[in-house]
């Protein structure tokens, strides 16, 4: 029963996708306009990219044509490639039209799709009507990326508090432009926000009661320069289906609602998988472009190739004074390789703990946190040491091998946890992406600490012996 309910929407968009493409091959442009007119934004962009590029032209062609709203919400839905295949396939003063239509911050999403070139060749075919939509958005892009200020939707419903509940309930009923009302957000005479409350409330309140009067003032809001992903944690944080935006003298000017929210969370977390990785969120863009891939990807790997450089030059440091005891070179790889996956779980965690503002300054949060990854990775240490000291001990019958070899991974591990704790706090501390942690430089900084450990600790304790 639940693989049937799973399987079902999949179901529905092949067979939208299949029915799409015998009209065209049929020329049935009215069955496609009402199978169209029906069917789901989120279905059409997934049955869209079942379909060939022509046919994904033809049919977008018609949704700009007869259902313009839906157009739009099936272009922010498609993949990153996809859409930019499809908006290089259509004629740009029909890109332009879609400003018109399109929520301002579907706009502006849509906006930052296009290449550098598609953009100037949009602004350049657009009608006035278009080209003011386009210059709107533009001013909406002058805030930072990735700010409340960039996602938010400009298109807001306030009323002042003097204004009585039926007169609210009266002014609701005639917005029926908005996107999504959730709230019902409270302004002064000078847009400064005082107040907000739920539609509930309103509903529940005295026709003649003031919004002054049941209005909540402790307002959960996001400054217009304030990171997504902070907004996002905030309404995850007070499950708030929509965060308002002020300016720096508490205006209202916006508003991030859920689905934007839920955009964000996405994309952060693509973004920290990728440069987990060592990578960029670009790839989902030039999915066909190996080049631009290969462009992508070369930086972290010359950043693992100094690494590794490093890395080979000290295992021949320390072989060449290690003529006669070659044999700890066997232990290396384990010490490596365990010391790294150590450090790669506690960095994840920690990029996972200050995304979700669990490691935010302050109360101690990230000295408990620290303390928990070192109190495991003692725990492991313990563990994998005992082990791997006990394997050197029994092929060398050597109970100082074996000892150098158990410490040794029981120091590589506590310090690779510890560097993979710090590491990640300490770039988001001084500005950086807190996710290039969990890549190429904490894996060269666990190599390298685990080969100078160990054999730092073998020559430490091989040169007190006799003989």
């Amino acid at each position: 029963m639940n693989g049937e309910t799973v399987q079902e929407p999949e179901r529905r968009q092949e067979r939208l996708a299949a029915t799409l493409a015998k009209f065209l091959e049929r020329g049935a442009q009215a069955n496609i306009s009402r199978l169209l007119g029906r069917a789901r934004p989120g279905d059409l962009a997934l049955a869209l990219a079942d379909l060939d590029g022509d046919a994904q032209r033809q049919i977008f062609e018609v949704l700009l044509a007869e259902f313009p709203d839906t157009a739009g919400a099936v272009l922010t839905e498609l993949a990153p490639a996809q859409r930019l295949g499809l908006l290089e396939r259509l004629p740009a003063e029909r890109i332009a039209s879609l400003f018109e239509r399109i929520p301002v911050d579907d706009a502006v999403f849509l906006v930052e799709s296009l290449p550098a070139g598609m953009h100037d060749s949009v602004l350049e075919h657009a009608g006035a009507k278009s080209r003011r939509s386009i210059e709107a958005v533009e001013r909406h892009l002058e805030y930072g990326e990735g700010t409340a200020g960039r996602i938010m939707d400009s298109e807001l419903f306030a009323l002042p508090e003097g204004e009585t509940v039926r007169a609210a309930i009266e002014a609701i009923q005639q917005k029926r432009d908005l996107e999504m009302i959730f709230y019902l957000y409270v302004v002064d005479r000078d847009g400064h926000l005082v107040g907000v409350t739920s539609l509930r409330q309103l509903l529940l309140s005295r026709p003649e009661q003031t919004l002054a009067e049941i209005m909540q003032r402790s307002v959960i809001k996001a400054n217009v320069d304030a990171e997504q992903a902070e907004v996002a944690g905030q309404a995850a944080r007070y499950d708030l289906l929509a965060v308002p935006v002020v300016d720096d003298q508490n205006r209202l000017v916006g508003i991030v609602t859920v689905d934007d929210i839920i955009d964000v969370f996405q994309e952060e977390a693509n973004e920290d998988l990728f440069k987990m990785a060592g990578s960029s969120e670009g790839e989902l863009l030039y999915e066909e472009r190996a080049f631009r891939i290969a462009g992508l990807r070369l930086p972290s790997l010359l950043l693992s190739a100094v690494g590794l450089l490093a890395t080979g030059l000290l295992l021949e440091y320390y072989q060449l004074r290690f003529t006669d005891a070659l044999y700890l070179l066997a232990f290396v790889p384990v010490i490596m390789g365990l010391g790294g996956s150590i450090g790669s779980q506690a960095s994840t965690v920690a990029v996972r703990g200050l995304g979700g503002g669990e490691l935010a300054p302050g109360e101690g949060r990230f000295a408990g946190f620290l303390a928990r990854q070192l109190k495991v990775a003692t725990l492991l240490g313990v563990a994998c040491g005992f082990l791997v000291g006990a394997v050197a001990f029994a092929v060398h019958r050597s109970a100082v091998i074996g000892g150098v070899v158990g410490v040794a991974l029981f120091t590589a591990i506590l310090v690779a946890a510890a560097m993979g704790a710090l590491l990640p706090t300490a770039l988001d501390r001084l500005g950086f992406d807190p996710a290039v942690a969990s890549g190429p430089i904490l894996s060269a900084a666990n190599d390298i600490t685990g080969i100078v450990i160990y054999f730092s600790l073998a020559a430490a304790i091989l040169r007190r012996l006799p003989g």
